[in-house]
């Protein structure tokens, strides 16, 4: 019988080898200080728009948020497991007593907790520059920071569900090429999702389209992630309220997502051969 701390100990090893990994990845720093340089000009890009400056800052900054997570997810969420493969370190682990549902969990884990920090830094250098704005250009209603804050947050989570998608395609890959192509594909098109399955029920959809076509349409609506659910940058821009209820369900379709995500992606590595 196996120790019960024994899990959490290699959870743990393998949660810090993945952080000090990124943290020593020059790609992942130079992407983090271009996007904090690109948040310094929020103030600058702002005043352009002299009636709607903290709507136009706070649209621009989580633009830049995105790009520059989405950007660092990858390239970590890739080297998660293709750095091991090429030092041929994952031979080593997969002749451990350790299993590799562990292994591939603690440096998601690691991942995640890396991504949160990015986000924090970024999404702390953004209120930096908001807050300057709204004391020089009072807005004519108080800005929703609840509202911006619960942004940064679900945005949080669209970097954790493409990186496990991308983690995923990882895992039965044997180039860092398709996995990375597949990630940017599905994560432009899961903003699309919403306007599908919309145009689908319309009148328009019902009459034009083929039960084939309709029926593909509507996999690809519960395949894929609805991003566009976890974006909330309208709501931010234009001081909107939020339902409790909305965020709730979100929140839940989140974890639900990232949880099933994260099985095949487990089920899919205890099962490929290194050897």
């Amino acid at each position: 019988m196996k120790d019960g701390a024994a899990v959490p100990r290699t959870l743990s090893a393998f949660i810090t080898v993945a952080i000090k990994g990124g943290i020593r990845d020059r790609v992942i720093s130079a992407i983090l200080v271009v996007g904090l340089l690109l948040l310094l000009t929020t103030p600058v890009v702002a005043v352009f728009s002299m009636r709607q400056v903290l709507a136009l800052a706070s649209s621009y900054s989580l633009s830049i948020i995105s790009l520059v997570g989405l950007l660092l997810t990858l390239s970590m969420a890739i080297s998660l497991v293709a750095r091991d493969l090429e030092q041929r370190s994952i031979y080593t682990v997969c002749s451990l007593p350790i299993s590799r549902s562990s292994y591939l969990l603690g440096k998601f884990l690691g991942f995640a907790i890396l991504i949160l920090l990015a986000v924090a830094i970024l999404g702390c250098f953004s209120a930096g520059a908001l807050a300057v704005l709204e004391r020089i250009y009072p807005p004519e209603r108080p800005f929703a920071w609840g509202g911006f804050f619960l942004g940064l947050w679900f945005q949080y989570w669209i970097f954790l569900i493409v990186g496990a998608i991308t983690v995923l395609f990882s895992t039965v890959a044997t180039s860092n090429f398709l996995p990375l192509a597949l990630s940017v594909g599905i994560y432009f098109g899961s903003y699309s999702t919403e306007a599908v399955r919309y145009y689908l029920q319309s009148g328009g959809g019902e009459d034009k389209l083929s039960p084939a076509v309709k029926i593909f349409g509507k996999l690809v609506y519960w395949i894929l992630p609805n991003f566009s659910a976890f974006d909330l940058k309208t709501e931010i821009v234009y001081g909107l309220a939020l339902s409790g209820k909305t965020v709730l369900l979100t929140q839940l379709y989140g974890f639900a997502y990232l949880g099933i995500v994260l099985v095949l992606a487990m089920i899919a590595f205890s099962r490929r051969e290194f050897l």
